[in-house]
């Protein structure tokens, strides 16, 4: 998509196939970034002395970024957005962590997330929710496989010391452990 910078004169009409990949990342943000990028995109559009129209291809055009970019109703799309974070207890309603982990046997990335969980699980509580160890979206990368595991609570001390001890896992050499605070994506 030719999205960002480009002022190309003349141009009435812009055509967006099949936004539906982008709406349907397992990642919290993924219908903002979709209702972002399509908006952009519309702007595209109609930007001289004639009008513009943006034509969207999707198998789901009841999906809110469709909807509110029909009326281009942006308040309209952070209220939604926002409740819906809000009934999930997402950002910014609450603090994220992500524990990546990645190796070059899954097996052993697999057990050293699993400890991992299992150490975050019993400092928790009630107060953090410790999702997984599941693969990660893309599963292997450079020859690596990858699991990750998300901890959630608005107790941010809490959060930080349930990081903590997952991350007190022994890991075998050659695998590796990052913890991203806040995490933009899930990739």
């Amino acid at each position: 998509m030719v999205t960002k910078g480009h002022d190309f004169g003349g141009v009435t009409l812009v055509g967006v196939l099949q936004p539906d990949q982008g709406m349907h990342l397992p990642d919290f943000r993924a219908a903002e970034r979709t209702f972002q990028l399509l908006e952009q995109v519309a702007g595209r559009a109609g930007r001289g002395d004639r009008p513009g129209r943006i034509v969207v291809q999707t198998f789901c055009p009841e999906h809110p970024a469709i909807q509110f970019l029909r009326d281009h109703d942006y308040e309209g799309f952070v209220r939604d957005e926002l409740a819906r974070r809000e009934s999930a207890s997402y950002p910014p309603f609450s603090r994220m962590i992500a524990l990546r982990f990645d190796g070059r046997h899954e097996a052993s990335v697999r057990t050293a997330a699993a400890d991992a969980a299992a150490r975050a699980r019993a400092q928790a509580g009630n107060a953090i929710l410790v999702l997984g160890p599941a693969e990660a979206p893309i599963g292997r990368l450079r020859g690596r496989s990858r699991y990750q595991i998300w901890l959630a609570g608005t107790d941010r001390a809490r959060l930080l010391a349930v990081a903590r001890a997952a991350a007190e896992v022994k890991l075998p050499r050659d695998l590796r452990l990052a913890i991203d605070v806040d995490p933009q994506s899930v990739l």
